[in-house]
């Protein structure tokens, strides 16, 4: 079976013909709060505040907190 190992990005969700996410992040479907924290210029504590008051989607699994890349396409493109 020949599965892809790079995560694609959306193309509806590209700028001017470049993906919205730097190259550096390329290849990852979920991303920690420290490195959405990175991406959008912000205190980790704010993202942790976005996701409390709903504001970002987030998945928990136990202690961890896991951004899904498509969320912060979305909030990137508008």
């Amino acid at each position: 079976m020949n599965t892809p190992s790079v995560v694609q990005s959306n193309p509806k969700l590209e700028a001017r013909g470049r993906p919205i996410l730097p190259k550096k992040w390329d290849g990852k479907a979920v991303f920690d709060v420290a490195e959405v924290a990175e991406i959008f210029e912000m205190n980790t504590w704010v993202i942790y505040d976005l996701i409390k008051r709903k504001e970002m989607r987030a998945v928990r699994i136990g202690r961890l907190v896991k951004v899904p890349r498509h969320v912060i396409e979305e909030m990137l493109a508008v």
